[in-house]
């Protein structure tokens, strides 16, 4: 069994009885996770699961166990020597030779789910799939159509008017807070999903019926890793370019209908640019665009995407770190000004009950006080646009132009 951390929306603090009890029924009758535990940080945004998978494929028996422990997304995650990921050598539990065999595609019949107003197109879209490690893997079409286009919400950024985009992730693994997300959040709020959800396909199709874009959460390395765990598809900064391609395409391959991808943590890996550099490739090549967290600034992530030609942006704020409804309504205030002041903001929260109580109601008001609220793909897209246009006015004429 490979066991691994991750996020889950609900922090052990504010968990009753009747919700232990959700909880622990839901566990038992999901079928891709061997083992729960839940646990939080006292300095980060990010609640913490440990899981216990059984196979790397998406069949299982479940059974489930809470424990509160004190850890830290950063630090060490109290484990013994048989939860850590095995060395990279050894990549016990990841195939060599990804096949279908190994993980069954994940199936286009959907059940039928309740379509709103705002609802997006159903996905996949024929002609930017083919067959994947895990499923369909996103591909540009013929004609040059990106998934990143294709599956984005459409929306026309109003000029002069301050942008606020939000995206809310660590979603799929618990149902009352996903589905909270879903239909208690306005459309233009960009939701974000756990890869390792079971039947993350109905959980992708519905927050698309609500009119929700969407991305899915890459397990990045972390320092202090492999203690700190995100997954047993964790993108690697030693592994090689194959390895972290094979991880990157089963990740991918999960599900379809997604625009982007976010990173869950990541630290030791984005700093280094050789290993974001097959990424951040693959990504582009796919044509997927990237939103990173913006918890700790890496130069490299600018240098390596501009070398790639990743369309990619950072977010400005990470809005829910302390879980309260002060500290939330502050940092909602500072959006607020940076929106002023850049023209956008991005801001990025999990699925806290108090962040998704908090977001329902700042985002309720922000038309009356000014301000448009834009899906995050239109911010990444508006972003890019004038990171270009400023790189074509001041690149350097040719040698040997002349002036007229």
């Amino acid at each position: 069994m490979a066991r691994f951390a991750m996020a889950l929306p609900n922090p052990l603090p504010a968990i009753n009885l009747h919700i232990v009890g959700g909880i622990a029924l839901f566990a038992l009758t999901s079928s891709v996770l061997g083992s729960i535990a839940l646990f939080g940080s006292d300095r980060t945004a990010r609640p913490i699961v440990s899981l216990s998978v059984p196979s790397l494929a998406d069949s299982a028996s479940v059974h489930a166990s809470l424990r509160p422990e004190n850890a830290d997304t950063h630090g060490p995650i109290p484990t013994t020597s048989h939860n850590a990921e095995p060395s990279l050598s050894g990549v016990h539990g990841l195939p060599s030779a990804p096949s279908t065999a190994a993980h069954e595609p994940t199936s286009t019949h959907q059940p039928a789910i309740p379509q709103s107003a705002d609802a997006l197109g159903p996905t996949p879209i024929a002609g930017l799939t083919e067959p994947g490690p895990g499923g369909l893997l996103p591909k540009i079409g013929a004609d040059g159509q990106r998934p990143s286009s294709a599956y984005a919400r459409p929306f026309h950024i109003e000029a002069g008017k301050p942008v606020v985009s939000l995206v809310v992730g660590g979603l799929g693994m618990m149902k009352r807070t996903t589905m909270a997300a879903i239909e208690d959040l306005p459309p233009e709020v960009t939701l974000s999903f756990v890869p390792y959800t079971p039947d993350l396909q109905t959980w992708i199709s519905r927050a698309r019926a609500s009119g929700h874009e969407v991305l899915i959460e890459l397990p990045m390395e972390p320092f202090g890793y492999p203690d700190t765990d995100p997954g047993p598809y964790t993108l690697l900064s030693t592994a090689s370019s194959a390895e972290n391609t094979r991880r990157l395409e089963w990740l991918l391959s999960r599900t379809s209908g997604y625009f982007g991808v976010t990173n869950y943590m990541g630290s030791k890996l984005t700093a280094s640019e050789n290993a974001l550099a097959s990424i951040f490739r693959g990504l582009n090549h796919r044509g997927i665009d990237f939103l990173y967290d913006g918890e700790t600034r890496r130069s490299s992530l600018t240098k390596v995407a501009e070398k790639e030609g990743l369309i990619w942006s950072t977010a400005d704020r990470i809005i829910d770190t302390k879980q309260t409804i002060a500290a939330i309504d502050d940092q909602l205030l500072r959006l607020e000004a940076m929106a002023i002041q850049n023209g956008s903001t991005i801001g990025k929260g999990f699925s806290w009950p108090v962040t998704i109580k908090q977001l329902k109601e700042w985002t309720g008001s922000l038309n009356d006080k000014g301000y448009q609220l834009a899906p995050v793909s239109a911010v990444i897209k508006m972003r890019n646009e004038k990171t270009s246009n400023a790189t074509t006015t001041h690149a350097p004429e040719p040698a040997g132009a002349s002036h007229h």
